[in-house]
C-alpha cells in the first residue's frame, strides 16, 4: 500500500495513522518533523522519524497511541527543529472520528447543525418526541421558541448542514466547494 504524501484531513481513533512528508529544504535526516494538534482541552503530539533511510519524514501512529485521541476537529502545526532552529512547515486542521469497535453504545454520526436541523423539522412537523420537545439550543427550550423563530433557526441550520455537504463532497472528489465557475473570454 502506498503512504500519502499529504496531511491528511480526517484520522480516526484507536486506528492506525501514517503519512510521509518530503520537505527539500528540511532533510529528515538533519531536522525533525513534530504535529501538535490541539483543540479545547485536549493536545496531541506526533513525532515524525525517517523513512527508510531516505530524507522524507515518515509519520506512523499506533493504534495504541491513537486509542487515546479524543474525536473533534482539531487545529495543527507541523514544525520543523534541528535542535537549534524551528519553523513551521504546515498547518491546517484534521478531523479525528470515533472508533466505532471501542464504543460501548451507539454513535450518533451525524454533526450539531444536521441534529439541530433535525430536531427543529420534527417540532415544526408536531412529531417531536419528549427528547425534542426538551432540545435546547443556545440555552433556549424548543418547544418555548415561536414557529417564526423556529423557522428563521431551521433556515441557519440548513445553510450550515448544505455547506457542511459541500465540503464533504469536495474533499472526496477534490474539487471546489463553490462549484463550476464559468467564464467566457472574448
Amino acid at each position: 500500500m502506498a503512504l500519502p504524501l499529504t496531511t491528511p484531513s480526517k484520522l480516526t481513533a484507536g486506528v492506525t495513522a501514517e503519512w510521509l512528508r518530503s520537505l527539500a529544504d528540511f532533510p529528515a535526516s538533519d531536522w525533525q518533523l513534530t504535529y501538535n494538534l490541539v483543540r479545547k482541552g485536549a493536545t496531541i503530539t506526533i513525532t515524525a522519524g525517517q523513512y527508510a533511510g531516505t530524507e522524507t519524514h515518515h509519520i506512523r501512529v499506533t493504534p495504541t497511541e491513537a486509542a487515546r485521541w479524543i474525536p473533534g476537529i482539531y487545529h495543527f502545526q507541523a514544525t520543523v527543529s534541528d535542535g537549534t532552529n524551528r519553523h513551521i512547515v504546515e498547518q491546517g486542521s484534521v478531523e479525528i472520528l470515533p472508533d466505532f469497535a471501542s464504543m460501548s453504545e451507539g454513535h450518533d454520526g451525524r454533526s450539531f447543525a444536521k441534529r439541530c436541523l433535525d430536531n427543529i423539522e420534527a417540532v415544526l412537523e408536531n412529531r417531536a418526541g419528549q427528547a425534542q420537545l426538551e432540545y435546547s439550543i443556545a440555552g433556549r427550550m424548543l418547544k418555548f421558541i415561536p414557529h417564526e423563530e423556529l423557522m428563521k433557526m431551521r433556515n441557519q441550520y440548513l445553510v450550515e448542514y448544505r455547506a457542511e455537504c459541500r465540503r464533504d463532497r469536495s474533499r472526496k472528489t477534490g474539487r471546489s466547494p463553490i462549484g463550476r465557475v464559468k467564464v467566457r473570454f472574448r
